[in-house]
This record gives structure tokens, sequence and C-alpha cells, in this order.
């Protein structure tokens, strides 16, 4: 056998690998046994006819089509292994050359690959905002008006009053397919001069602040225009009359910030423990929120300088975790994907060329992007980390589960291997963008300077780990697939479809 290859542009590999004619005769024999055995020929058990009658009544042609696809399966995997490719996904049979010598031209996607290039001397502050005492007594009137009592005044109406109200809403511009009514004696109940951390005031923030000096049954026309970066995508610049009518009025009496307030909440015997908690919470929240665009502004710069090569196979494998993910959202959404689709007025093909290809390579390219960083910065898990998560994770199964059945569960080999593959993931997540932080704030390059020691010998527990984490999720292949420019017909391996 002799391999040649020639790399392409699509990170893909051309291989030529060429037999002597010889070399087929004894898959023509094995051929025409299979064709035997699957054929009912008078005079012969099956699989027992010989050679000439198979010839004489399928054609040599048919004979040697069926010897082609076993040798095809039979030599690839050989001739992966002299070429000394590690194939991303499964290979393509391209072209078939019968002549002396027999040619057999494979295209096989290459393993992705990728170089970081100078991303140790990206840099960006690490500074998370404080949580401010307004924020924590915003956050302790909100829950104030939760646990207020709520009496009926005949008054206008002022700030902090609860005020119901129903409402038209119509755009005054419409274009296109914009319908003028978006809203018609709709209901809604808001207490005047009260916003959401989460900015999501409806129908815009400061709305209550128009119903000031309302009384009950009177009436009122506002007019509002949304700004551009509105998340009401439909409403963006959009100009929207709203016709106002105040049901009536209430007036909040809310409960003393006292310790029997904190009681209130279970497991808080003072008022100041449950104050902490609620700075602790709404710390937690927004470092989350800061952590999200720090280390997404870090990774795009890391994706500038690097350079991410893959075959399509990769990227449209992973086009179909994207619908997949999709798909599962909107079952829990009660909506099947055509009915998305129409909501989006958009047909799957161009759906799948306009929003979920890009989607699918930025999720891969980050992906790939931390996995190369990981092995590159040598980020491992240690035993001790592994059991202290898994610890967590058996925590967080066993609130409100049965013990007993969580114990029988756990004895399963299948979910004992979930269990800690999901502990080295979140453990490996943790330590690599930890260390992304570091290399991004100079922490890194500091610490180098101070000091350099010797490279940690990695433990084969631990290089097991850090290969499976390390892996791209795509099954290695043995046997080509077949294209319909083929004459022969080798057996092609399914990519997984595990779930992201």
């Amino acid at each position: 056998m002799k391999i040649t290859t020639e790399p392409r542009d699509d990170h893909q590999m051309k291989v030529v690998a060429e037999f002597e004619a010889s070399d087929l005769d004894k898959f023509k024999q094995q051929a025409a046994r299979r064709i035997a055995s699957k054929a009912k020929i008078p005079g012969f058990r099956p699989g027992k006819a010989p050679y000439d009658v198979i010839s004489r009544l399928y054609g040599e042609p048919t004979i040697e089509e069926e010897a082609i696809e076993l040798m095809v399966e039979k030599v690839y995997p050989d001739v992966l292994t002299e070429a000394k490719i590690e194939p991303a996904a499964p290979g393509t049979l391209e072209d078939i050359q019968k002549e002396d010598p027999l040619k057999f031209t494979f295209v096989v996607p290459m393993e992705p690959t990728v170089e970081l290039g100078n991303y140790q001397e990206i840099r960006k502050e690490y500074k998370p905002k404080p949580v401010t005492a307004k924020q924590v007594d915003e956050f302790i009137q909100r829950l104030r008006r939760t646990y207020a009592t709520a009496e009926p005044v005949e008054r206008p109406a002022e700030k902090d009053d609860l005020v119901y109200v129903k409402v038209d809403a119509t755009l005054l511009k419409p274009t296109g397919d914009d319908k003028a009514e978006i809203l018609k004696d709709t209901p809604l109940q808001l207490v005047i001069g009260e916003t959401d951390p989460e900015e999501n005031d409806y129908p815009y923030p400061g709305f209550g602040d128009n119903l000031i000096g309302l009384s009950a049954n009177d009436e009122k026309t506002i007019k509002y225009t949304y700004p551009k970066d509105t998340k009401f995508e439909k409403l963006r610049g959009k100009a929207v009359e709203f016709h106002v009518l105040l049901q009536n009025v209430k007036k909040l009496t809310l409960p003393a910030l006292d310790d029997e307030f904190a009681k209130m909440f279970g497991e808080y015997e003072k008022f100041e423990d449950l104050k902490a908690a609620i700075k602790t919470q709404i710390e937690m929240r927004q470092n989350g929120e800061y952590d999200q665009e720090y280390y997404t502004d870090v990774i795009e710069e890391m994706l500038k300088r690097a350079t991410v090569k893959y075959p399509p196979q990769v990227l449209e494998h992973e086009m179909e975790h994207v619908v997949e993910n999709v798909t599962h959202d909107l079952e829990h959404q009660k909506m099947e994907l055509d009915v998305y689709l129409k909501t989006l007025k958009k047909e799957k093909d161009e759906w799948m060329e306009s929003d979920v290809k890009p989607a699918a390579r930025k999720r891969l390219e980050r992906m790939l992007l931390l996995q190369e960083l990981s092995k590159k910065e040598n980020v491992q898990v240690e035993k001790e980390e592994l059991q202290s998560e898994i610890g967590a994770i058996l925590g967080e199964m066993q609130d409100g589960s049965d013990p007993k059945k969580m114990e029988k569960q756990l004895k399963n080999k299948n979910v004992a291997n979930a269990l800690t593959m999901e502990a080295v993931s979140r453990v490996m997540d943790r330590k690599v963008y930890e260390r992304l932080k570091m290399i991004a704030t100079g922490q890194a390059a500091a610490a180098a300077a101070e000091d350099k020691p010797a490279a940690k010998k990695t433990t084969k527990k631990t290089e097991k780990i850090t290969e499976t984490v390390a892996d791209t999720g795509t099954e290695k292949p043995s046997k080509p697939k077949k294209t319909k420019s083929a004459s022969a017909a080798p057996v092609s391996t399914e990519e997984s479809q595990e779930k992201k």
C-alpha cells in the first residue's frame, strides 16, 4: 500500500491509497459469498453457490462493486494509521480509480487545531462594582411592599401608592406588518415610584409617575417614544400612545424594619443579619453578571489573536447541538420548532444559515479556545478538588430527594460516571476561568517573573481526567462515508448526538 496526502483549505486531508489491482481479487471472492448468502439460488444452500454461478447471475460489475466496499471497510483504518491521521468525523470516499494501480481517494476531516497567539499579553482590569447601600435599601423596600397591607383611599394617587389601571396602547405610526393596537383593556397593577432592579419595568420605566394626582375613574392619555435599545424589539424607536383608566388607589402600610421583620423570612433573628444576607445576594448576582461580561470580552480578544481551524463536519455537528438545545427550550414553552420559525418569519434553511450557524461557530470556537488554553496553561483537576465537587453535587441532589432512591441510583455505574464527569467539568470550568483572569489582569505574568518553578508532573489519574475534559466530544470514526459520486459504498460511521 502506498499513501500520499495533501492538505485542503477546509481543514480536511486528501488521502490517496494505492493498491495492486490483484489485491481486489480476494475481496471479490468474499463479495461473491456475501451476495450468495443474501440470494435464493436454486440448487444451492444460502452462501454456497460457486463464484462462476454468482458471476453469471449478477455480473462481474456487481461483484466488483461489493468487493470494493468490502476492501474499503478493511483498508480504511490501515490508511488512517499509515497516514498518521486522527479524524474528527467520518471520512468520505471521493474517488475510485480501478486501473492498475487501484486507487482510493479519501477526504478525511482533521482534528480541530488552535494556535493561541500572544494571549499572554491580553490585559483587562478586573473590577466589579461594589454593592451600594442604596441597592440594599431598595431591595429591602421591595420586600416591605411584598408584605405590606393595602387599604383603599378616596384621594388622588401619590408616590408609593398601589394603583390598579386598565390600559389601551396604540402604535402611532405603524409600518410594514406592525399592528396599530398593542394593548386593549389590559389590567395592570403597580406601585408608583417603584423600579425593578432588572430593568423590567412595564410598560416602560417611569410609567407610574404619570398617574400621580389621578383619582378613581380618572382617565389620561400618555405618549411615549421607546429608545432604540429597548428590550421590546418591535417597539425600538417607535412612538406609542397609552390611554389609561385608573380604577382604584390603595395606600400601602409597610412593616417596620426591625428584628420581627427579619424573622418573617425564617432563618434570621436580627434585622442586620437579613440586611447582610441581602447584600451578599445582590453581590453574587451583580458579580455573576460582571463575570459573564468580563470573560466574554477577554475570550473575544483571545479569539482575535488566535487561529482556530476545524473541518465543516465539526461545525455541522455543533449546529445539530444548537438545534437540539433550541428545540429542548421550546418544548418547555410548549412550542414546536415549526411554530417558532413562523414567528421569526423564516424558513428552516434560512434560519440555520442566519441564526444557528453563527451561534454554533461562536460556541465551537470558544470551546476549542478554552480547551487549548487549559492544555497550554497546564490546568488540572486534583483528586481533592474532584472529591469536594462530587460532595457538593450530592448535596444538591439530596435536597428534596429520597435518600434511599438516590443511594440506589448512585450504585449504577453510568450514573456514577456521569456524576464524576459533571464534577470534573465544573472544576475545570472554574479553574480555566480563574487562570484566564490571572492572565488578563497580569497576575500570571507577575507570578512567573517572581518565581519559575519546575513544571508539575502530571499523574496518570489527572492526565486521564484532563484528556477527557479536553475532548471535543466528536467520535473518531474508523470508516468513511460514501458519496454519490463513488461507485463503491463504504460503510459510514454516524456522528454522536450527545447533548452539550
